[in-house]
């Protein structure tokens, strides 16, 4: 399993080559959150130089300075968040590295036309070597030798990518799966 190279270092820095699939963080809607957020940062603030503030609204403040900078980071992030391509996928939401095709014990595609997933099966140290995320989220209810085994989910959700062209992708792109 290799994961260095000129595919790592492209998928990374988010350049998508002919006939992959990638998609973006749905910038809008997370604009709107942010709007949402400077807002209440602003009437904080009022209320602290007014005097009407408290000790609870300096928490309040500065938790809200930090969620603002977390959305706008996003906002103005240009890069993919979920590429799928001959090498594996990527899906920066829950891990550093693509993670790829030879790599996965098990993936499944769910092509429901509301939420689609490709549900991946990941030994605990290839999940370490890409950099899963520890807040990615897991399945539930699959089998797993003695919690070796973690399944992840990947879809376009709040991404401006088709749905339907990411089941296309990885129908196009993986691999048919063995025993391994």
């Amino acid at each position: 399993m290799d994961t260095e190279g000129p595919e790592a270092d492209s998928v990374e820095a988010g350049s998508a080559s002919a006939g992959e699939f990638s998609a973006y963080l749905n910038r809008k809607v997370m604009g709107i959150w942010l709007a949402a957020t400077c807002l209440v940062i602003l009437l904080e603030a009022l209320a602290l130089i007014s005097g009407v503030g408290s000790g609870i609204d300096w928490f309040l403040l500065i938790a809200f300075v930090a969620v603002g900078a977390v959305l706008a980071l996003h906002v103005f992030d240009k890069n993919p968040v979920l590429i799928v391509n001959q090498h594996g996928v990527y899906d920066r939401r829950i891990s550093r590295q693509i993670i790829p095709w030879d790599a996965m014990l098990w993936y499944k595609i769910e092509a429901q036309t509301a939420m689609p997933f490709l549900g991946v099966g990941l030994v605990d140290e290839v999940a370490k070597q890409v950099g899963v995320h520890p807040w990615a989220m897991l399945f539930k209810n699959q089998p797993a030798p003695f919690g070796k085994l973690k399944g992840y989910r990947i879809w376009p959700h709040r991404t401006l990518g088709e749905r339907h062209e990411f089941v296309r992708a990885v129908q196009r792109f993986a691999p048919p799966l063995h025993d391994k």
